[in-house]
């Protein structure tokens, strides 16, 4: 299902990429019409019916229009997909920090092992099937896996070391939840950041900056072909940086593999 719904998605960014871009073409035809067309003349043999100079003009303009639009689509597209990786990473990263408070619970042992396991166990399973979702839809973290972290936190809190070996476990636990709450605060950062309207504005005008000088080009059929195809990239590309604008809904919805891997694990089978 997933799958079916990002390629909708995509098609519907492509598909409406290449009407804009040919539909700019079409109207700029109509309303920039050459100068011999309005007194009356015939196009020239090639179909072309604008002079050379005019046409050179505006392969320049459009050249150097679409190698602007093009630079600042990398710099969205890379920005993006850094920060899409870096959800990811970070996932990884709390998902250890998870298994390493859960077992080392196991090694410290006494009335600290059931209490803290039970709440990393809930505390997974919160983020899995009820906070990813929050996330994606709005934008705000689960009060209930909040209380489950919280929960492992005051128990490694009150617990009292009675041995080195205890001690340097409470801190590695007490170290490794605080690194679990980082994880969701910036995790919950970057749900709200989204993606801004004044990104779309300037990059739906500059799709129609760089097909306007274009216009002087006949519509042939090998001229909407060339012009679907930058149309079509275009729209692709569109779709890649909305996708990775939040991985946290559709398109490419990203789920907590790492936390699902936890859950099909020994994760609950450790548990006393």
């Amino acid at each position: 299902m997933a799958l079916l719904i990002d390629t909708l998605l995509a098609l519907l960014w492509i598909g409406g990429s290449v009407a804009l871009v040919l539909g700019v073409h079409a109207v700029a035809r109509r309303c920039l019409p050459p100068a011999a067309a309005d007194e009356g003349a015939s196009p020239s043999p090639d179909g072309h019916d604008h002079p050379p100079a005019v046409r050179d003009a505006a392969q320049v303009v459009g050249l150097r229009t679409a190698a602007l639009f093009g630079v600042i689509l990398a710099m969205v597209y890379a920005q993006e997909l850094g920060q899409y990786q870096q959800v990811r990473e970070g996932l990884t990263r709390e998902a250890v920090a998870i298994a390493d408070v859960f077992h080392d619970a196991g090694r410290y042992g006494g009335d600290v092992a059931a209490p803290v396991q039970s709440a990393m166990r809930d505390y997974v399973r919160h983020v899995v099937e009820r906070e990813w979702r929050l996330l994606g839809t709005e934008k705000r973290l689960s009060r209930r896996a909040w209380e489950a972290r919280e929960r492992a936190y005051a128990a490694v809190l009150d617990a009292v070391p009675a041995s080195p070996r205890e001690m340097s476990l409470r801190e590695r636990m007490l170290a490794r939840l605080g690194a679990i709450a980082e994880h969701r605060h910036l995790r919950e950062e970057w749900a709200e950041q989204g993606f801004p309207v004044v990104f779309w504005l300037p990059a739906l005008a500059g799709l129609v900056l760089v097909t306007l000088p274009l216009h002087v080009f006949p519509p042939t059929r090998q001229t909407r072909v060339l012009l679907a195809s930058m149309g079509a990239f275009a729209g692709l590309v569109l779709f890649f940086v909305q996708a990775f604008s939040s991985p946290f809904t559709y398109p490419l919805h990203d789920p907590p593999r790492a936390f699902e891997r936890l859950l099909e694990s020994d994760f609950d089978a450790r548990a006393p």
